[in-house]
């Protein structure tokens, strides 16, 4: 069973409209927790709510059960249940098309705040929120990849056009799949069906592995990259490399 603790920050702007932060933590059994965050134009609070939701069933594992936890009514009331504002019906309709197309079985469960998973998610929602965007003329997607040889972690950020997306990727140091070739394939996880992404600072190792993924040395870095690369075509996504 995968875990998904939700949360989500608004903001209302001079003109009427709104910026909306959103953050999840997604917890999958063997692997440590990941944290994930963006930042949309949003009307209302509850909108970013639920695309914090629809986040979670993109990123979590194709094909398993997925239980969302929220302190939101209004989200439990539209995904869980069916009902709700009038507001959130198409943006619950969408995640409920998602759970079926990546054959998630998801449940939406209250929990609390002040448990730690919500907490964090909290914090992120409220960051991206604050942060900045923008993204990159002529691109669909704008990807930066920060990590560091010997770090355990990387930071991916994604941005398109009226948000951003952050994820900070937990590496397996011990893994046959280098770690920078982790986070590339991280990254390339966060592109939305049919999207070309431009990819900054992938390693060259990485972008070599992900082109070709016969070089890579052991037979289980080649199925993993493989399935990583069948996973974005099948998608339609569309992956190019800024030079450095």
């Amino acid at each position: 069973m995968n875990h998904a603790f939700v949360d989500a920050s608004w903001h209302e702007l001079p003109d009427g409209s709104g910026v909306g932060g959103w953050g999840l933590v997604l917890i999958s059994p063997g692997q440590l927790p990941a944290r994930f965050q963006g930042q949309l134009d949003s009307p209302d609070n509850n909108v970013a709510e639920v695309r914090a939701v629809l986040e979670a069933v993109r990123l979590a594992p194709p094909g398993e059960a997925l239980t969302v936890h929220t302190d939101n009514e209004a989200v439990i009331a539209s995904v869980g249940r069916g009902r709700g504002p009038e507001l959130l019906h198409g943006a619950a309709r969408e995640v409920t098309e998602a759970a079926a197309a990546r054959e998630v079985a998801l449940q939406v469960r209250y929990a609390p705040r002040t448990r730690r998973h919500m907490l964090v998610a909290h914090e992120l929602a409220n960051e991206a929120r604050r942060g900045g965007g923008g993204s990159v003329p002529g691109v669909q997607a704008d990807v930066l990849i920060e990590h560091r040889p010997g770090w355990a972690e990387a930071r991916v950020s994604l941005r398109r056009a009226s948000e951003r997306v952050t994820a900070l990727v937990a590496l397996d140091l011990e893994s046959e799949v280098p770690p920078s070739a982790q986070a590339l394939m991280a990254a390339v996880g966060l592109a939305q069906p049919g999207e070309a992404i431009l990819v900054r600072r992938a390693s060259r190792v990485a972008q070599a592995l992900w082109r070709r993924p016969e070089r890579a040395l052991r037979l289980a870095a080649q199925s993993q990259l493989r399935e990583a690369r069948s996973l974005a075509d099948a998608s339609g996504v569309q992956v190019d490399f800024l030079a450095s």
